[in-house]
């Protein structure tokens, strides 16, 4: 991916010293990343008839999905994990790979740390005093009037679409809240969601983003409504298992050359000739690829001016979770930092091990990666002992990823537009340049920056390819997805023959 050689870490140094990986010289098309969208596309692709390679710079498949197994089927996520209402893809995919959704645990109190003070909360806004909870109402109500002028697939066409589109939510806040209480709320809410301060935030990008949830409330609900069972982390590598030796991995992409007849993607490892690549990388990431003849200045300056929130998520677990025996939902807000959110994050039933995952953007994961291991340990357990008591403090088990420093990643959750981007060079970031194609969360509006928004692009992605493909060469595209459709069922034939693949409806009777 980068033409920058990231800092070594424990992640990447073996990879770097090892001998560059082999791949084929040659495939129809190449697709740069196996996250969700690169894995998504070239699955689609494979579908339609056409040869995909996947480079992947990575030793892993998932991109900003990890699982890390605990034992017994236990997990932690380290990345990407809920799904929102409507999230029909993902939903598929984990019925279809895996043992498919369980709803977020949600029951009981919620627990708010503000000015010090600890407070319980049972209704959508936490219990405010009686002129912040008024001021953080109607500063809501003004939001949700602003995020429904907001076309959520066109943004730019809003009402005031340029002037949102220079300010930042801090901004808005300023403008609109009164009271120091409202506006810590609201700054803790956009920091759990966009792991950045609220001044780095665009605020037209926020507005599309809360109205792809619906409304302000919901982006900490229904955005947050269902897990997969086994985990996130485990759809990605169910994807790359179907496509085999097509996945290459410890493989950054360093270049693409454009020429007439298709591209030329580069490697350590030597270089693949295509008809077409598709790039399914953070815009941060793709725009160090060095591309030859350079991308049009549009599409640079959109690369260039999506960088990554930052942001540490921390997952603790415990012999059991004894917050919902107190009538706690799990689910906390803190304005003492370091952390600022809490969910709730066990397995389904009440019987096992319990888990709470606590998050920690922007500046504060900043600060909290300059502290010792340890102190960063006490500081995250000091946090949820005030929430839910001294049980809190005593885990089992403590696991820390801090996705800024991830090399091929450098953030999370999302890249976070700067000032005048969405009117601007977002506009036409899914936008296909000759052979080259975009995939990626960032590349999509509904869904963006989410795992439903990944696989949508890559679909979206694998589409325009094949239309491409058979415009460009229809007899052979046509040809070579009939062949694809013979092989397959040959090998079918062959496997029921042998008895080494039991008929459909059995197949189907056990699942």
């Amino acid at each position: 991916m980068p033409t920058r050689k990231p800092k070594a870490t424990k992640d990447t140094s073996a990879a770097d010293q090892a001998a560059p990986p082999t791949h084929p010289a040659e495939a129809d098309v190449v697709v740069v990343g196996a996250g969700l969208a690169g894995l998504t596309a070239a699955t689609h692709l494979l579908r339609g008839g056409v040869e995909p390679l996947v480079l992947e710079a990575r030793d892993r498949v998932g991109g900003r999905t990890l699982n890390e197994p605990l034992g017994d089927g236990a997990v932690v996520e380290h990345g990407g994990q809920w799904l929102a209402k409507g999230n029909e893809r993902m939903g598929e995919l984990a019925r279809t790979l895996g043992d498919g959704l369980f709803r977020t645990y949600t029951e009981g109190k919620g627990v708010v740390e503000l000015g010090g003070s600890i407070r319980h909360q049972r209704g959508t806004l936490p219990p405010l005093r009686p002129l912040a909870m008024v001021d953080a109402g109607i500063g809501l109500l003004r939001l949700d009037r602003l995020v429904r002028s907001v076309p959520v697939n066109a943004p730019w066409r809003a009402p005031r679409a340029a002037e949102l589109d220079q300010r930042t939510f801090g901004d808005w806040m300023s403008r609109t809240l009164r009271t120091k209480e409202a506006r810590a709320l609201l700054e803790l809410a956009v920091n759990s969601v966009w792991a950045t301060d609220p001044g780095r935030v665009n605020l037209l990008q926020a507005l599309f983003n809360i109205g792809s949830t619906g409304g302000f409330t919901d982006l900490m609900t229904t955005k947050l409504q269902d897990r997969i069972v086994g985990g996130a982390g485990r759809i990605a590598p169910a994807l790359a298992a179907a496509l085999g030796e097509r996945v290459v991995l410890n493989c950054p992409v360093t270049g693409v050359t454009r020429h007439a007849s298709g591209v030329e993607v580069h490697t350590a490892g030597g270089t693949v000739r295509a008809r077409r690549v598709v790039i399914a990388v953070p815009p941060q990431l793709a725009a160090e690829i060095e591309f030859t003849p350079r991308l049009p200045r549009e599409r640079e300056l959109a690369l260039e001016s999506l960088p990554m929130g930052r942001a540490t998520k921390i997952s603790v677990g415990y012999e059991r979770p004894f917050w919902r025996l107190n009538g706690l939902s799990g689910q906390g807000l803190t304005t003492e930092g370091p952390v600022t959110a809490t969910f709730d994050n066990s397995q389904p039933g009440n019987g096992g091990p319990g888990m709470l995952v606590a998050f920690v953007p922007g500046r504060r994961s900043d600060e909290l990666a300059r502290l010792p291991e340890k102190e960063r340990r006490e500081a995250v357990l000091g946090t949820l002992g005030r929430l839910f008591g001294p049980e809190a403090a005593k885990p089992t088990t403590y696991h820390e990823k801090n996705w800024t420093e991830d090399p091929w990643t450098r953030g999370g959750f999302m890249a976070v537009p700067g000032p005048g981007v969405v009117c601007g060079p977002l506009r036409t970031l899914r936008d296909p340049i000759g052979p080259v194609h975009w995939a990626g969360s960032e590349t999509v509006l509904k869904d963006y920056g989410g795992m439903e928004g990944a696989v949508a692009s890559g679909e979206r992605a694998a589409g325009e390819v094949l239309s491409a493909l058979a415009n460009a060469d229809p007899e052979p595209a046509a040809k070579r997805a009939a062949d694809a459709g013979k092989a397959a069922d040959a090998k079918e034939d062959a496997e029921e023959a042998d008895g080494s693949r039991e008929p459909e409806a059995a197949g189907e009777a056990r699942r």
